[in-house]
């Protein structure tokens, strides 16, 4: 292949080489890990916040970045003209074919259709740009220089820019159609810097002999010490990000600090000056900063937030760059690409462990400390120089001992009061129902969900916690029952099923719930759903899905699936609650939203949103002075019709029981429009909704 019109220098040739590819590696990373969080925002509309919807999603991105570090570690053992032909070619199909707004318009579900989904849309502009960064690693090796590794911490850094820009800027101020317009826009200026280095290449490919040297023999150890590495460091991010999420929701929020602290210690370690001195000083920070989370958390329910969340991500960044460390130390001198392979084969390996290993052989979420006392172990050994069986025995005796300790106390100072605690695990997350002298407490660490009084029949069934008669939920059932012999509620989020306290023999409650353990917990342990004399009905799904295929009209919807301390975005959308909206206009119904929350507030937007579809809402918090039924203080979000506002207003007097009982109740003022927050399929943010300064510094906005 002849290219008698490019009359290029030689030097210059390597300059604009060079250059192209400093511009592509990060911004291909970039792309690449900003479009993960927005195909999962296009995801949950269609599919809901199901098991399939996570893992599938989850599941494709892994696999592209081994599919696309594989395809270039396969072309870099062809000859230059293929290499540059396959390349240009994939790049104009990444190009013509990738179309993101098929996510939207998919209708397969289940795993192999969400899949199915995602590689129509996205597959050749993933395998694209997750090979760009090894491929031209071999590029710029052929030139002679040393393997630049260098290359790998830029591509991290594209990768840690768009992990943190995401929550904080992108999402806020970019609607979704926005951002797959400037997404597709931004994979043809990486298609064309790829076709730039491409040609550069094909000429100074020619021009320079390739490296001369052996084949490097890596033994089989080695290969298991990148697998082993990958996937511990992997594993410990993912188990950071799981006690986040417990507390503020599963959201990119959530990401930012462990992925962002774990991209981070690729980019520092493989920037070319790190040392084995800063290995050593990471062992030293991972011990201090587990000791830390150990005393401040550990595997007791203490909320995750000011010194407990400092000191889960110290630890997690302590032992992403102890574990990258160890790695770039161990980083082969030529077989960059199988190197590359390695580690998206452990971190694939660390990923489905955490999906769907750790809560079978984990019973709570203590994976995150198992990674960080192997790490601290493997350390230890490594720092000894020595091998044998006593040393590994003396190593963990040191290092899980007091770890030990410290959970066999807290566990033991978590059973006191209780005759037996039971838990449960699965994808959904951690559930621990506990059993005390006088009932039950069905909680997940730091978040009580349900509770049941079994001390008499009459207590079994009177409904308790966040549900009290004297609840904004309690009232609103209880005045709608009023004024009909039968009613009809629905209701997203099962927990221990309290509402179904309040059905009489002529209602009919449908209560939906993803997490099929939530029907196994209600109906085993807790009898508010057997005990009730009303219709019950159970449905596993995705709330807003299954209103949407619902035909029937309700006189009240309540929404109660809070995930950790938020409720997931896409049930609180404009197009969700002109769902429930509809279900609701026949019956002149309310809805009813649980905000009692300890980190912010969705009433701004849940008020705006759904004034902007002609209804009107208030909050009303409910306290009580006293410990019985009423025993937390709760906060609900009530939208309704605008000519029902007195009537709603009627049912919720300022004080109850001589003083005992006192509500306060906000009507929504509207802001003004360029401080009124919307949500709408197309744009939510969970900033817009998170109190992030009270959460980091540990100061709840309310119980």
């Amino acid at each position: 292949m002849r290219l008698p019109s490019l009359r290029i220098p030689p030097a210059k040739l390597s300059r604009l080489l060079f250059g192209a590819v400093i511009m592509a590696v990060p911004l291909a990373s970039f792309l690449a890990f900003s479009v993960q969080p927005l195909v999962g925002k296009l995801l949950l509309p269609v599919q809901g916040g199901t098991a399939p919807a996570w893992l599938g999603t989850m599941l494709y991105f892994q696999t592209t970045l081994l599919l696309g570090y594989g395809w270039a570690l396969w072309l870099l053992r062809r000859p230059v003209h293929f290499q540059v032909a396959a390349m240009g070619g994939l790049a104009l199909i990444a190009v013509t074919v990738s179309r993101l707004r098929w996510v939207l318009e998919g209708d397969w579900t289940g795993y192999w259709g969400i899949l199915l989904t995602l590689a129509l849309a996205t597959l050749p502009a993933m395998v694209l740009l997750f090979s760009i960064g090894p491929l031209m690693h071999g590029w710029l090796r052929r030139r002679g220089q040393p393997v630049p590794y260098h290359l790998y911490a830029g591509s991290n850094a594209g990768g840690l820019a768009a992990v943190v820009l995401y929550p904080f800027t992108i999402e806020r101020v970019i609607g979704l159609s926005d951002q797959m317009f400037i997404w597709h826009g931004l994979l043809f200026v990486t298609a064309c810097l790829t076709a730039i280095a491409a040609l550069c290449y094909l000429r100074v490919g020619l021009s320079v002999a390739a490296p001369n040297d052996a084949p490097e023999t890596i033994p089989y150890s080695r290969t298991t010490a990148w697998l082993g590495l990958s996937a511990l460091t992997c594993l410990g991010m993912l188990g950071a990000t799981h006690h986040l999420a417990a507390e503020i929701g599963s959201n990119p929020t959530a990401w930012v600090g462990p992925f962002g602290v774990y991209l981070l210690s690729f980019l520092v370690t493989f920037s070319g000056w790190w040392q084995p001195r800063y290995t050593l000083a990471c062992l030293g920070w991972l011990a201090l900063s587990l000791t830390g989370f150990m005393l401040t958390k550990g595997v007791s329910g203490a909320t995750v937030n000011g010194w407990a969340a400092f000191w889960l991500m110290s630890t997690t960044a302590a032992g992403s760059f102890f574990g990258n460390g160890l790695l770039y130390e161990r980083r082969p001198k030529e077989r960059f690409g199988f190197f590359y392979v390695a580690l998206a084969t452990g971190g694939i390996a660390g990923g489905l462990f955490a999906s769907l290993g750790a809560p079978f052989f984990f019973l709570r979420p203590s994976e995150f400390l198992a990674v960080s006392c192997l790490l601290l172990i493997l350390g230890l050994v490594r720092l000894l120089a020595r091998r044998d069986v006593l040393t590994v025995a003396v190593a963990i005796l040191i290092i899980s001992a007091p770890v030990a300790g410290l959970v066999l106390q807290q566990t033991r100072d978590e059973a006191i009061g209780a005759t037996r605690i039971r838990r449960f695990r699965n994808i959904y997350g951690y559930t621990m129902l506990k059993s005390v002298e006088d009932g039950l407490v069905l909680a997940n660490e730091t978040t009580t969900h349900g509770t049941q009084i079994t001390t008499s029949r009459e207590t079994r069934r009177h409904p308790t916690l966040y549900y009290t008669p004297s609840s904004g939920v309690g009232r609103v059932i209880a005045e709608t029952q009023k004024a009909n012999p039968a009613v009809t509620i629905g209701v997203i989020g099962l927990g221990a099923g309290t509402l179904a306290a309040y059905a009489r023999p002529a209602d009919t409650f449908d209560f939906w719930d993803i997490d099929p353990q939530s029907e196994r917990i209600a109906r085993d342990f807790f009898s508010f759903v057997s005990d009730s004399p009303g219709r019950i009905h159970i449905k596993q799904a995705d709330g807003r899905k299954g209103l949407e295929a619902s035909p029937t009209n309700y006189d009240v919807i309540v929404l109660d699936a809070l995930s950790g301390d938020a409720m997931p975005a896409h049930l609180l959308t404009r197009e969700a609650l002109a769902i429930y909206f509809a279900r609701l206009q026949k019956r002149e119904g309310v809805l009813v939203v649980h905000s009692t929350n300890r980190y912010g507030t969705v009433f701004p937007i849940v008020g705006a949103t759904a004034q902007a579809l002609g209804w009107s809402s208030l909050e009303v918090t409910t306290h009580s002075e006293t410990s019985d039924w009423d025993f937390v203080d709760t906060k609900y979000i009530l939208a309704f019709r605008p000519a029902q506002l007195s009537q709603v207003l009627a049912w919720l007097p300022a004080e109850e029981d001589e003083g005992r009982l006192k509500r306060t109740v906000n009507l929504f003022d509207p802001r003004p429009p360029g401080e009124t927050v919307v949500w709408t399929d197309d744009r939510h943010a969970a900033l817009d909704a998170l109190d992030l300064p009270g959460y980091l510094l540990g100061k709840p906005s309310s119980k």
